[in-house]
């Protein structure tokens, strides 16, 4: 019981930094957001016209706010999937941990996995809020 009560410590130390992993990603999502709406920025300029899609309001809102953030945070693509894939490993660590009948690792277990649920749950979100598919 001791040792799944450790590893079930070394993935909560793990949960703690994908949180602050979460929060980066959601923090440049949202300057993106304000940014937007507070007018052009400079990468946001770097936009041709056929990028922008001149015409139709609608599909150029959503155009450039994509573009200005992969513009402005190329590396976003790369950190949201590396903390996909964090996750995934974080949950099949979970899954590997022997419970061993025991309530208390049970518990554990239970809820770092609905943890684990939520964070997948939030970066969805965001990225839906921009319709952003990761490719």
């Amino acid at each position: 019981i001791r040792v799944a009560m450790d590893e079930l410590d070394a993935v909560e130390e793990q949960m703690t930094m994908a949180e602050v992993q979460l929060e980066t990603i959601e923090i440049l999502i949202e300057r993106t957001l304000l940014e937007s709406v507070d007018g052009p920025t400079v990468a946001s300029t770097g936009l041709s016209d056929e990028d922008r899609n001149i015409g139709d309001p609608s599909n150029t809102d959503r155009i450039d706010l994509q573009k200005q953030l992969f513009l402005q945070h190329p590396e976003l693509k790369k950190d949201i999937a590396l903390f996909s894939n964090l996750l995934d490993k974080l949950a099949a660590s979970i899954d590997a941990i022997n419970s061993q009948s025991d309530d208390e690792v049970k518990r554990r277990k239970k809820g770092l996995s609905t943890k684990i649920v939520y964070l997948m749950n939030e970066l969805d979100r965001m990225m839906a809020s921009l319709n952003l598919q990761m490719r």
